[in-house]
């Protein structure tokens, strides 16, 4: 019995945020050329969407979420256009590879000079 519970959170455990670039609560001097977010697990990306907006306005100049071929842990998404200065939302729905769907979202602001 001991080995069972022992599994147990494993077999309900969901890709989990390892890293971010941007990071959160980040505060930037320069614009970032794309979002970077890598998990503790394989995401499939086809299944993934990543947002980003300031305020309530959506930014639309990203580019299509990708994983990282060298890291399939990690998505990627390019910026197409730079940023201006201001706070920013990101937002990622990720499916794993285990199945389980991850919602959730962080800050950061851009303070160019």
């Amino acid at each position: 019995m001991a080995s069972l519970g022992a599994y147990g959170p494993a077999i309900h455990a969901h890709a989990g945020l390892v890293s971010s670039e941007p990071g959160r609560r980040a505060v930037l001097t320069v614009p970032p050329e794309e979002i970077r977010l890598c998990f503790n697990e394989n995401i499939e990306p086809k299944f993934s969407t990543v947002t980003l907006s300031q305020g309530d306005d959506p930014i639309e100049s990203l580019g299509e979420v990708q994983t990282d071929p060298e890291v399939p842990a990690c998505l990627v998404v390019s910026l197409e256009s730079p940023l201006g200065n201001g706070s920013y939302t990101v937002k990622y729905r990720v499916l794993s590879v285990d199945g389980h769907v991850v919602d959730y979202g962080y800050g950061f602001k851009l303070k160019a000079p």
